[in-house]
């Protein structure tokens, strides 16, 4: 009787053992993210029209997401891509402007995200194409002793949202802060 109430609790042991409450690390699909990548405060954009000098600038966007251009006058970039605004500023310019204006908005410098928790250095970095957690981290240089490589979350820009358990493998975005954890083992 004893063996049989033995194998019972084994048996329920190890059923409760394959229970587990950990979820399995939150990845991405970084292909989905190919629909472009719109402007926003903090990006640096040069505009250049080609055979016009005085119209090849460089600006930083605010907070607004307006530039004011000459001839033009005030121009959103925020939520549009370089594309866009490209060809806006060519419609915009051609006629009482320029005969057959051609411009080019090119990203100089990206805005940028963040690191922060148990990594060697917590800061805001320049954002990169293709960027994710692994890369951050070791932008950052790498986990700290008493990090917990397991117990990594990313607080996503303008949503706020948190993802929790997130694989290094998961995309990291402008303005997204990555944060590890600390371990207490």
């Amino acid at each position: 009787m004893k063996i049989m109430k033995l194998w019972i609790f084994l048996f329920f042991s190890v059923l409760l053992a394959g229970c587990s409450a950990t979820k399995p690390p939150l990845v991405d699909n970084p292909d989905a993210e190919s629909k472009g990548y719109l402007l926003d405060a903090g990006d640096a954009v040069n505009i250049n029209v080609y055979g016009e000098p005085d119209l090849t600038m460089k600006f930083i966007l605010d907070k607004s997401g307006t530039i004011t251009f000459p001839y033009i006058g005030q121009l959103t970039l925020k939520g549009k891509t370089p594309e866009q605004v490209s060809a806006e500023l060519t419609n915009r310019l051609r006629g009482d402007y320029l005969q057959n204006p051609m411009v080019t908005v090119n990203i100089a410098e990206f805005r940028k995200y963040y690191v922060s928790g148990e990594v060697r250095n917590p800061n805001g970095f320049s954002y990169e194409p293709g960027l994710t957690v692994e890369k951050s981290i070791a932008q950052a240089g790498g986990f700290t002793d008493r990090a917990d490589r397991k117990d990594i979350n990313i607080r996503l820009a303008g949503t706020n949202q948190l993802l929790e358990n997130v694989d290094v493998r998961h995309s990291v975005h402008p303005g997204d802060i990555v944060i590890i954890g600390m371990g207490f083992f």
